[in-house]
């Protein structure tokens, strides 16, 4: 079941629609949290919003509640996210799911106080790196992604990945 739920989680990468604005624009993505984007994302489905600028490169968020999929109780799921073995399986529920991409190991790190893995992944075919913040509040995993092919500006990146909010 948590195999098929990083599946959703991650489906729509593959699914990114270009939507060109100007300006950073702040998207509502569930009661708790908002993320800002360099760009007004689309809403891809429930679970996703996704932009891919002018000059190819992807932002994504999803998300997706881990407490359904794995049957847990809040307290329990939270302990057992800060362990590399869980981060390790979360891994491999995650990586047959975008098979292009070589991913290193999560770093398990906090993100505004919260648990969260970063993750880098390499698509030497392509050149094109991937790399995702994945933040867990309350059960629920919210991936943002970025897909950038090589020689692309990159300066948006690193704000991107961190620029989430969370109420608490």
């Amino acid at each position: 079941m948590l195999k098929k739920s990083i599946l959703i989680l991650f489906l729509s990468v593959l699914s990114v629609c270009v939507n060109a604005q100007e300006g950073w624009f702040k998207q509502k993505i569930s009661e708790k949290v908002s993320v800002t984007f360099p760009l007004e994302p689309k809403k891809i489905n429930e679970q996703n919003y996704g932009i891919k600028d002018a000059e190819g490169v992807v932002y994504l968020v999803s998300f997706v509640d881990l407490l359904k999929a794995t049957g847990m109780p809040l307290n329990e799921f939270n302990e057992k996210i800060k362990a590399q073995q869980f981060a390790d399986d979360f891994m491999g529920g995650l990586t047959p799911t975008m098979p292009k991409f070589i991913f290193k190991a999560a770093k398990i790190s906090t993100l505004k106080g919260y648990t969260a893995y970063q993750v880098i992944g390499r698509d030497e075919p392509n050149k094109s790196t991937i790399a995702m913040n994945i933040v867990f509040v309350d059960g629920i995993a919210y991936s943002i992604t970025n897909i950038i092919t090589d020689g692309k500006n990159t300066k948006n990146r690193d704000i991107f990945l961190t620029n989430i909010s969370i109420t608490k």
